[in-house]
């Protein structure tokens, strides 16, 4: 084992949303799950081995307290138990976009600290592996481990798994950061809320089923508009479920709405973009590559400029030179 480890990974937005863990498992998805991963969306942590008692967190240059250091800690030791590691560690995280906030900051957060201590451990571990493990410490995380578009299937232990490479994928996302605080109800304890108390909960997992088969077949046929209406319809079930779901959990602010409409109006004038969000406020369009400036310029007539990401597709999660 090394003294130190460094990995990076980039957060990944579902075409085919993961909202419900399967009771019995180890963080088992309860629906399947299909996602670009996003250049832009990056996360960098090193771990180190120190002579002290406890972990240390630190995630933003902040000192990590309360749950996010537990959650952290707890997935240390998972390693440890699987005598990958051994000792105390020092983490150290940094994210080049907004944490908590519904942007999949805990899929690249956990994803790069599974490729940091797998550097650390020196373990021979395959990209499945690392996937599985990943999704130990967030569902999302296993898909992060893949570039591209990867795909989440159902299982007891699964692993998510490349559908097509980063340089392979004609679409991007465009994100719109828009004005909202950060979320109470995180999405471990939102999935568990709707699963015991939405009334729209079992409905939504086999409505899950049949969209991830059908953004699927429209990615490996490069169907767009297949894939962008699927995705959206899907988006729209998910967080009815959430709001259905007592007491409710509503994630969206008043600029998620404006976003969503304006999506809507542009398409209707020729500009093919789709819209999903995640469990938060921010919105991302999916469109083709050469529609993008056309997107984020459309974006910004409802926000600063600085507020808008065009987000390439990203490589798989790795250990840095």
């Amino acid at each position: 084992m090394k003294e130190s480890g460094r990995g990076q990974a980039c957060a990944n937005i579902a075409l085919t949303k993961y909202w419900g863990k399967r009771p019995g498992t180890a963080n088992a998805p309860a629906t399947p799950s299909i996602s670009l991963t996003l250049d832009p969306l990056r996360t960098e942590t090193t771990v180190q081995m120190i002579d002290t008692a406890d972990d240390q967190v630190v995630l933003n240059g902040v000192e990590a307290t309360g749950r996010p250091k537990e959650r952290i800690v707890w997935f240390l030791d998972i390693w440890r138990d699987k005598g990958l590691i051994s000792g105390s560690v020092f983490v150290s995280s940094f994210n080049s976009f907004p944490t908590a906030a519904g942007l999949a900051s805990s899929a690249s957060g956990f994803a790069a600290l599974t490729m940091a201590l797998a550097d650390l451990a020196q373990a021979d571990l395959s990209r499945r592996e690392l996937s599985r493990l990943a999704r130990l410490g967030s569902g999302s995380a296993a898909r992060s481990i893949f570039g591209g578009i990867a795909a989440m299937p159902l299982g007891d232990n699964p692993a998510a798994r490349c559908v097509l490479e980063a340089e392979a994928t004609p679409w991007t996302m465009v994100i719109a950061v828009v004005d909202a605080p950060e979320k109470t109800v995180g999405s471990t304890e939102g999935m568990e809320r709707s699963r015991t108390a939405s009334p729209y909960y079992r409905a939504w997992t086999a409505l899950a089923k049949k969209d991830y088969a059908t953004v699927l077949h429209g990615v490996m046929h490069r169907d767009f508009t297949r894939v962008g209406e699927t995705m959206e319809a899907n988006m729209y079930a998910m967080h009815g479920c959430m709001l259905a779901t007592r007491p409710s959990l509503p994630y969206w602010s008043p600029g998620t709405l404006e976003v969503l409409q304006e999506a809507k109006v542009q398409r209707s004038k020729g500009l093919e973009a789709y819209a999903t969000v995640d469990a938060g406020a921010h919105v991302a369009l999916l469109c083709r590559h050469d529609d993008a400036d056309a997107v984020a310029d459309m974006l910004s007539l409802l926000m600063d400029r600085e507020r808008v990401m065009i987000c390439r597709p990203a490589g798989h999660a790795e250990i840095p030179a």
